[in-house]
């Protein structure tokens, strides 16, 4: 079965409301929209993650000099 491009990423870029229309207009695509969802919830995981472990001690910042950290 062929899929437009576009309407995936429709699907993706679209809020709850939008997602939710098409989940029910497109029923062939169904199997794509879930591994749509799946792989952003995994995403969203990640990044949550990703910030919790960064470390709360000195750090660059933008000018390039060495800031020390409030937390250490």
């Amino acid at each position: 079965m062929w899929t437009a491009k576009w309407i995936l990423d429709a699907y993706e870029a679209g809020d709850q409301s939008v997602r939710g229309e098409m989940y029910m207009t497109y029923r062939d695509l169904r199997c794509y929209f879930d591994e749509i969802e799946v792989r952003s919830e995994g995403l969203g995981e990640q990044k949550a993650g990703w910030v919790a472990k960064k470390p709360a001690g000195a750090r660059w910042n933008p000018c390039s000099r060495l800031v020390k950290g409030f937390g250490a």
